[in-house]
């Protein structure tokens, strides 16, 4: 999120591209839609209960301390 009184994000050309493509396909009209658009889709599809994060944060911590000691 930008800096308080900012209406402003910077992304990279390879974003920019991504986002384009979503306004395209979904007939949006502005890139702020198409932003606002993603971050929606990506919330609904990856709602999980807070068992399966800590069961998700668990297995990541697991899997980098064993990485790590190697």
């Amino acid at each position: 999120m930008p800096p308080e009184g900012y209406t402003t994000v910077t992304i990279s050309d390879e974003v920019a591209v991504k986002l384009s493509q979503v306004m395209i396909r979904h007939d949006l009209g502005t890139m702020a839609m198409a932003i606002d658009y993603a971050a929606q889709l990506a919330l609904d599809e990856d709602s999980m209960t807070t068992t399966e994060l800590a069961r998700l944060l668990y297995h990541r911590l697991q899997t980098e301390e064993s990485t790590r000691n190697r």
